[in-house]
């Protein structure tokens, strides 16, 4: 039996725009792709106060530990999983995979989905998002919550959409507000039937269902059995399994700042669940893309510093790093001034809280590099987003500089990273 169908409306955040006939290339010939691309300098600076994702990269290496896990949070530029899924492949492809991992499933709320993942659902859900502050909602790890009301509603998610890599599991985390005693969460299988599986109950926001098989994709059935009872708000689900490797959880909310992500209630204790060894932070786009009378870089540097208090108070010794945002245009034609305020800013933090830096707009050719991205179909004409094959290329930069970090890190026992600022 087909899981059933629901209203599934994929939306994609930007249109990919073919170019224009005649638009100049000055594509290279070598093996490098792009002159205009700064790969000599292709770097993660402060790569020192990497060592902790270092040490976790080689256990996994000489079988010392099973998984290495990676969370990335953004904005749109994540929200689409083009660049995330092409460094996630990737990375996988060089140290195992470890499984899926977060999917939170933008549809719920109307907005698009992974172009790698199939969601359908039923019944009828609403939705909220961080970003909107005339929203008072509970907000998870993500900054996005989808509630249902029914009696009966479903959720289906095939993780195979694309076939690059192939993710099965035998774990489900969901990622929820509400108790189970109100909701009657079912595991179906295609002949609409219960599966079998533990639950573990860890919070009141994350319930682990472990599996007695692996399955290649979910379905999802929410039972309200009572009239009295109340809602369940769904804030995404991760999926992983047993076999030793690297998961890359992805979390991106479209139009996200660094002020939206401090008003997500529950990313302290989903991102403890989560136990990432690597944090990469990829924000500043939005905080810098308004008037002159609403930017203020000393505001968007304490909220980004709040989010690594954040993350530095559920983990200590995480590696964190931190990605500026590439150049853009505003309304296609006035080069935004205050991007390179916000990308200083990030700068300043990487260096008094001790973290990797990854400088993409220097790497993707600095100051108006945006016209070359999309003179060579990297880009579209919005001049702030990039088409799937740009945000490929971004992903692959990516892998090659967190790559080089492990292999040029020397022993991580000889030499510690910095010590980082106190987060009280």
């Amino acid at each position: 039996m087909r899981p059933p169908r629901g209203n599934l409306l994929l939306i994609l955040c930007c249109a990919f725009i073919a170019l224009a006939p005649g638009s100049p290339s000055v594509r290279t010939t070598g093996g490098e792709g792009y002159a205009f691309i700064r790969y000599a300098e292709n770097e993660i600076e402060f790569a020192g106060c990497m060592e902790s994702y270092v040490r976790a990269i080689r256990e996994l290496i000489n079988s010392k530990r099973e998984k290495v896990r990676i969370v990335h949070i953004g904005d749109s530029h994540i929200q689409a999983d083009y660049l995330s899924h092409s460094c996630r492949v990737l990375l996988q492809k060089t140290y195992g995979n470890g499984g899926r991992g977060f999917i939170f499933p933008y549809g719920l709320i109307r907005s698009n989905s992974p172009g790698n993942v199939r969601v359908r659902y039923t019944g009828n859900w609403e939705g909220c998002r961080s970003i909107s502050y005339k929203q008072a909602c509970n907000f998870g790890i993500s900054g996005a919550s989808a509630t249902t009301f029914d009696s009966l509603s479903s959720l289906f998610i095939n993780p195979n959409k694309l076939k690059e890599m192939y993710y099965d599991f035998d774990r489900v985390d969901l990622f929820h507000f509400g108790n189970y005693d109100e909701f009657d969460v079912q595991l179906l299988s295609g002949d609409s039937m219960p599966r079998e599986g533990d639950l573990l109950k860890r919070s009141r926001s994350v319930s682990s269902l472990f599996l007695p098989k692996v399955q290649d994709s979910l379905w999802l059935q929410f039972v309200r059995s009572d009239p009295e009872m109340g809602y369940f708000q769904l804030f995404g689900l991760s999926l992983e399994n047993s076999s030793p490797g690297l998961i890359y959880h992805s979390i991106g909310l479209n139009g996200a700042n660094a002020q939206s992500y401090l008003r997500n209630q529950f990313f302290d204790e989903q991102l403890s669940h989560l136990d990432p060894d690597l944090v990469i932070i990829s924000l500043g786009t939005n905080d810098g893309y308004m008037p002159n009378s609403r930017f203020c870089k000393g505001c968007f540097k304490d909220n980004y510093a709040a989010i690594i208090r954040k993350i530095r108070r559920e983990n200590p010794q995480v590696s964190i790093l931190l990605t500026t945002p590439g150049d853009y245009y505003r309304r296609r034609r006035y080069h935004d001034p205050h991007q390179n305020q916000v990308v200083d800013a990030i700068r300043e933090l990487a260096e008094e809280y001790s973290c990797g830096l990854w400088d993409f707009k220097r790497i993707m050719g600095g100051d108006h590099s945006m016209r070359n991205w999309v003179q060579n179909g990297l880009a579209n004409y919005d001049m702030v987003h990039y088409t799937e094959e740009g945000y490929r290329v971004q992903g692959e930069l990516l892998f090659k500089a967190l790559l080089s970090v492990e292999s040029g890190f020397g022993d991580p026992d000889e030499k510690g990273a910095p010590e980082a600022e106190d987060s009280q």
